[in-house]
């Protein structure tokens, strides 16, 4: 290993935990560890990974260096891994040309972080949550906490306890269901930063031919039913798993998005636009998710109606 990628690799460590400990800036904490790994290899990544924890353990302390690996570290490593993944593919035996090459499908590494998170989800309500359940304890701790009690109660006028269950529940719901978008969107941050600087392992993927398996709606309409039907705590696991695939689907809304405005004048600033929206208004994600839920019905990216303009530049496809 040369001094140069030792010394990205520090980098990459040390940038990973001043992200996780500003708090603000924590759910981009894993995005130097997906830089490292998809430009220079899953062990690479793995070295990031160690080094984030040693340095983490010792400013923070061990439990925090923990809590850091398995919601952040642990997965993206698993990701980037996946996404290296390769197999050489020759259409024509007796051609001279080298081999392609065929990449770990974009579909299945959806499919991948929505398995890791919701076998997570499943560990933090069982462990976490006590004989009262998770959003119980999550209320209860609110409740115990006068700074933040009183917050709440000048704020958005919460006083009794089933007000402060309903927003356990939803924070809950929300915390995980934002997990497996954080862990993806790091990952697709890298992989496109990467494909504008030509430096890239793994190709750039044309949206156009991102689709998810048809049974992942019917898994979503199953946990979304027992998650209105179930009582206490049992349903609200339920709709959480329900929120961890709709996320799935806001993801290939998005692509669906980027597929069909690929023409479109101003395009840029349309996307900046709802970028902007979908981090200042989090319901604007819902008409989204439903886009990406109803294309298997609808096939949205039809509406392109233009062939392609031409470009030489690979980031159309990121």
């Amino acid at each position: 290993m040369t001094q140069a990628l030792l010394l990205r690799i520090i980098l990459a460590a040390t940038s990973s935990f001043v992200l996780f400990a500003a708090i603000f800036t924590l759910p981009f904490a894993a995005l130097p560890m997906a830089y490292i790994g998809l430009a220079y290899g899953a062990a690479q990544a793995a070295m990031v990974a160690v080094a984030t924890v040693i340095i983490s353990g010792v400013i923070l302390g061990p439990s925090l260096a923990i809590v850091f690996f398995f919601l952040f570290l642990l997965p993206t490593f698993v990701l980037v891994r996946q996404a290296l993944l390769s197999r050489a593919q020759d259409s024509d035996p007796k051609a001279e040309a080298a081999p392609t090459f065929v990449f770990y499908p974009l579909q299945n590494l959806i499919l991948l972080t929505l398995a890791m998170t919701g076998l997570g989800t499943l560990l933090g309500f069982l462990s976490l949550g006590g004989d009262v359940g998770l959003p119980q304890a999550m209320a209860d701790a609110l409740m115990a906490s006068p700074g933040i009690s009183s917050a709440l109660v000048s704020v958005y006028q919460i006083s009794s306890p089933e007000d402060y269950l309903r927003l356990a529940n939803f924070m809950v719901i929300a915390s995980f269901a934002s997990w497996p978008l954080l862990v993806l969107g790091n990952a697709q941050a890298a992989q496109g930063l990467l494909v504008k600087l030509g430096k890239n392992l793994r190709p750039a993927h044309d949206y156009l031919s991102l689709t998810l398996p048809p049974w992942l709606a019917l898994v979503f309409g199953a946990l979304f039913v027992l998650g209105l039907a179930l009582p206490g705590w049992v349903g609200t696991l339920a709709a959480t798993l329900a929120a961890l695939v709709m996320s799935a689907y806001f993801l290939l809304g998005l692509a669906i998005i980027h597929a069909i405005s690929r023409n479109w004048n101003g395009r840029g600033i349309v996307l900046t636009t709802l970028y902007f929206l979908i981090f200042v208004m989090a319901w604007v994600s819902i008409p989204v998710s439903l886009m990406g839920l109803l294309d298997a019905r609808f096939d949205f990216r039809k509406l392109r109606q233009r062939p392609d303009k031409p470009s030489n530049s690979t980031g159309d496809k990121e």
